[in-house]
């Protein structure tokens, strides 16, 4: 027990010392509130050490009330149209905004199945390898067999807020059914990806992207922070992907 509360003091101490001697980049986002479920609680009444304390223990935002000496971390990011949280008055709510984060550099992406051409597998990193070309020679798209609903998703190479999608198709075959009926979602676990239990952003049930440019946008009906990214084809047919794009507020 002697250890454990050396611990605490010492990882406190740190966060004090860090805190005042690097540069605040929190924001705050609200006051006389507080929200999220609590990753852990701390008491102090310096609101430096308590970002520094979501810092080096990993939180999205502090629940933070200097008159009580109360510092909570949270796993709650606050993004543009979230709800308010509760009333009370004393609390404010700190976070660190991501601005012009690249969620997909370092991503990694996979799909229900991919479709082998030419002894060349059409795999679902091609649609996050930069090229967005829709010619139907084209090499950089993503492909997977027929058949069931099927899949594409992407895990981020670094967790972040979404805000729109977009989506570049080929320029060839099949338009009136294969370029619509989609469901985008985010989450943080690869096995909400697998079991369907992710955040909704949005749907696209038509018309089918039939014409050039053939691409489509895709807004978000409220901003997710997530670590990763699925678009699941409603229909009984191939899902082709020549590139996905995820955009920041």
């Amino acid at each position: 027990m002697d250890m454990v509360i050396l611990l605490y003091a010492c990882f406190h101490l740190c966060a004090v010392v860090y805190g005042l001697t690097n540069t605040f980049v929190y924001e705050l986002y609200s006051e006389n509130e507080i929200n999220g479920n609590a990753i852990s609680s701390y008491d102090t009444n310096s609101v430096q050490a308590c970002v520094t304390l979501c810092d080096m223990s990993g939180c999205l935002s502090v629940n933070f009330h200097k008159d009580d000496g109360k510092c909570v971390l949270t796993d709650y990011y606050p993004t543009d149209n979230t709800k308010s949280g509760e009333p009370k008055l004393g609390w404010k709510i700190y976070f660190r905004r991501q601005f012009d984060i690249k969620l997909l550099e370092g991503a990694v992406a996979w799909q229900s199945s991919t479709l082998v051409w030419g002894g060349k597998p059409e795999s679902a990193d091609r649609a996050i390898d930069g090229y967005s070309d829709a010619a139907s020679t084209a090499d950089t798209c993503s492909h997977t067999n027929s058949g069931d609903i099927n899949y594409w998703a992407v895990e981020f190479g670094t967790p972040g807020p979404v805000k729109e999608v977009e989506i570049y198709f080929r320029n060839f075959c099949c338009y009136y059914h294969r370029n619509t009926n989609f469901t985008i979602t985010v989450s943080n676990s690869r096995v909400d990806v697998l079991n369907d239990n992710g955040k909704l952003c949005r749907t696209y049930f038509g018309p089918a992207v039939d014409k050039e440019p053939f691409h489509l946008t895709i807004p978000c009906i409220n901003t997710i922070y997530g670590k990763f990214l699925k678009i699941k084809h409603d229909v009984a047919d191939v899902l082709i992907l020549c590139e996905v794009v995820v955009k920041t507020p």
